[in-house]
């Protein structure tokens, strides 16, 4: 790890959002003045689908996997992670978001649920990572 200690802490979605963004300003309250860096994760639902599509992204729209970083990084024994609960997605809940996100100018395929080309597998094999139980390496 850094020589800084440092906090990473999570943003998610939905009612774990509210706890997210009202426990956030407290934990930098205290840690502020021992010197503790805390830096916020990205592991909403939004995010996990634009990290899963970056080739499909501008350089600008890309984030980087955060729940596949945190997964690693709980294999060192110097981290310190404060995970707050993320959605595990149903599919309608997938495409709702996937929807929105390609409303607002981001090209993420659709979620193909009758998957017959192999790159329409690929495709859900990748959607697939991000709903259900299979979202949580950390």
């Amino acid at each position: 790890m850094r020589n800084q200690p440092t906090i990473i802490y999570t943003k998610t979605d939905e009612a774990p959002y509210l706890a997210t963004f009202s426990l956030l300003p407290v934990i930098q309250a205290y840690t502020r003045s021992a010197g503790i860096t805390v830096e916020l994760r990205d592991i909403s639902l939004a995010g996990r689908l634009l990290a899963a599509f970056p080739e499909r992204l501008t350089e600008a729209q890309r984030i980087p996997d955060a729940l596949a970083e945190l997964g690693r990084m709980t294999q060192d024994p110097d981290a310190n992670i404060i995970k707050l609960p993320n959605i595990s997605a149903s599919v309608p809940q997938l495409k709702a978001a996937i929807a929105e996100l390609q409303r607002k100018g981001f090209a993420l395929p659709g979620y193909p649920e009758e998957a017959g080309s192999d790159e329409e597998r690929a495709i859900k094999k990748r959607y697939d990572k991000i709903k259900g139980s299979a979202v949580n390496p950390v």
